[in-house]
């Protein structure tokens, strides 16, 4: 859902925007992550996401995956 609105974010011109607001959560929760297998573009939106806020706010990511996967 996260990316999905990034995407469309970007096809109507508010993506800074919508990326700013992300930069401002003081925590983040990326819940159920890892259970299906991203695309490229959207593996590059989580890491753009993920370097913004490193060192500067928290980022929480979850999965109901096994450990031994």
């Amino acid at each position: 859902m996260l990316l999905a609105g990034l995407s469309l974010a970007r096809a109507d011109g508010t993506y800074a925007k919508r990326f700013k607001e992300l930069s401002r959560i003081r925590v983040l929760v990326l819940d159920d992550y890892g259970l299906a297998a991203l695309e490229s573009d959207e593996r590059r939106e989580l890491l753009e996401i993920l370097e913004d806020r490193y060192q500067r706010r928290s980022t929480i990511v979850t999965s109901q995956l096994p450990v031994s996967q």
